[in-house]
């Protein structure tokens, strides 16, 4: 089955609700427990079986093309048996996007993906329901308990097809159109991003001017009775749009409730994921994960649900707690960092404490700063 299958990854976000920490990168580079979260939609993928992944890229689309390449090299793409093409095309929308590549897809039944979701949606499952239904296009779906206002919800029959969208909608809208179509046990069902066609829906989008999948193609393919199929589970699934779920999304993998979705590196212990092993004196919890090439002083204690990237270096007694550190931070002596991400090359002077911050790249925090919720900018002195 899953040979008849390849995946386009919609790659393009700018991530403007990421900001800072999405000032000199875009969102699909940004590190998610020191991989771009670009790498969690690849693995995501070819853990399924699909062997063609399409990726369309926008903004800083050269640096996140040779982010890709330089990990998912021809070498590597071999030996794991898959295909990854990045074609040069610029596309104004979702739907565009998989226009503007339409010739590379050239299997019967398709994915599109989204390299900005945090999932462990049962890929396999979601493809053969897929075909099961003999849908042309099918959605995948999540029942959700609390913040249903915030997302698009939709309606479906007994039999799984969608009968109706509702875009944001209230409390009372969900309620009466449960109470007119369903049962409120079942509301509310939310759009989560991925999406199973068949060849018919590529030949629609390439025949109009359609831009995209939520606000174009699937209401005209409810309008005119095309077999649209919602695909609901029980799954993991995060949107990492802004700084808050940012931090979540990491804690989340670091408890592994992504997997197979893992954090680089070997895990020496339960829950701890390591680029390199580190020093003996280090002192750290569980559900932490580290690079390579840092430097870490004396009575360092690395706390819980924590993440720190490679060639970083951490000064003498430095806690950190519940927090994500990128790639070549300086830390002084005596600094506490809770619950808060700081991004890459910055400077923490010694005697600060750093929480429920978030510090854009190439930032500086001088000596004997206490900082609390605050979101500081790229480039920011302080």
């Amino acid at each position: 089955m899953v040979e008849k299958w390849s995946a386009v990854i919609l790659a393009g976000g700018i991530g403007s609700r990421l900001n800072p920490l999405t000032a000199k990168i875009c969102k699909p580079m940004v590190p998610l427990c020191n991989r771009p979260m670009v790498d969690y939609a690849i693995d995501h993928l070819r853990y399924a079986g699909i062997k063609k992944i399409i990726i369309v890229v926008k903004h800083f689309g050269n640096e996140l093309r040779d982010q890709i390449n330089s990990t998912w090299t021809k070498e590597v793409c071999e030996k794991l048996g898959i295909e990854i093409l990045i074609p040069k095309v610029n596309s104004m929308g979702t739907a565009d996007a998989v226009r503007k590549v339409a010739e590379e897809i050239t299997s019967e039944n398709f994915v599109v993906s989204m390299a900005d979701i945090v999932t462990n949606l049962p890929m396999t499952k979601f493809m053969e329901y897929h075909l099961n239904k003999k849908a042309q296009a099918t959605v995948s779906m999540k029942r959700i308990e609390e913040m249903a206002t915030k997302y698009g919800n939709t309606l479906l029959d007994d039999n799984g097809k969608i009968i109706r969208f509702l875009e944001k909608p209230s409390s009372q809208e969900i309620y009466l159109s449960a109470l007119t179509i369903r049962t409120v046990e079942t509301l509310p069902i939310i759009n989560t991003g991925i999406y199973c066609f068949n060849r018919d829906i590529l030949d629609l989008i390439k025949e109009t001017t359609f831009m995209d999948f939520g606000k174009e193609i699937f209401p005209y393919l409810l309008e005119h009775q095309y077999r649209l199929y919602g695909f609901v589970d029980d799954y993991y699934w995060l949107d990492v749009g802004n700084p808050t779920t940012y931090l979540w999304s990491n804690w989340d993998i670091l408890r592994l409730y992504g997997w197979p979705i893992t954090p680089p590196g070997k895990q020496e212990e339960k829950f701890k994921w390591f680029l390199e092993k580190p020093p003996s004196h280090l002192k750290y919890g569980e559900n932490v994960c580290i690079g390579e090439n840092n430097t870490f002083g004396k009575d360092n204690y690395i706390k819980s649900l924590t993440s720190i990237g490679s060639n970083c270096t951490l000064e003498d007694n430095v806690i950190m707690d519940k927090s994500v550190i990128w790639d070549g931070v300086k830390i002084g002596n005596n600094v506490r960092i809770e619950q808060s991400v700081i991004a890459n090359n910055c400077v923490i002077g010694e005697n600060c404490v750093i929480k429920s911050c978030t510090i854009g790249p190439n930032s500086t925090i001088h000596p004997k700063n206490t900082i609390n919720s605050k979101i500081l900018n790229a480039d920011s002195i302080l």
